[in-house]
């Protein structure tokens, strides 16, 4: 199970839609606000990638995926515009040496920060989408999601 979440945050980077592609704001749609707590290290980039579906779970091709420069430790700040309303599930990663992926040790487990829009009930195994999802309903919503690495 493991080298699936590893599958998935490594296809992270690859996928990345410029936000000029999203929809203009409507009255169906907002701003999400991800604020990123835990924070370890000023430097690198934060990989977010947002899936509208079950279905398009993990699906790289049907992510949207943004690249945030990391410029101080603590907590960062976000904005994805234009997002229509839905339910999404994200999944997020701290590429401290920004080389793209997300680095693994021997066994595959990550050793990069990484976290999903609700806190998975176990890291044995990749959760679902209806386990990490979240309502998006507001013209401007904030989701917290504190990063965490694999020995937490």
């Amino acid at each position: 199970m493991t080298s699936i979440l590893i599958q998935i945050l490594l296809a992270l980077p690859a996928l990345a839609v410029p936000s000029s592609e999203l929809p203009a704001f409507s009255a169906e749609n907002g701003q999400l606000i991800i604020e990123v707590n835990n924070v370890k290290e000023a430097k690198g980039t934060i990989w977010v990638g947002i899936y509208d579906s079950q279905e398009n779970y993990l699906v790289k091709e049907k992510a949207i995926v943004q690249g945030f420069k990391v410029e101080r430790a603590g907590a960062a700040r976000y904005s994805i515009p234009g997002l229509p309303f839905g339910t999404y599930a994200v999944a997020l990663f701290h590429d401290t040496n920004d080389n793209g992926e997300l680095d693994r040790n021997f066994l595959g487990i990550p050793t990069e920060p990484f976290a999903f829009s609700r806190p998975p009930r176990t890291k044995w195994r990749l959760p679902s989408f209806k386990e990490v999802s979240f309502q998006f309903t507001a013209n401007s919503q904030r989701l917290r999601i504190s990063l965490r690495e694999w020995y937490d």
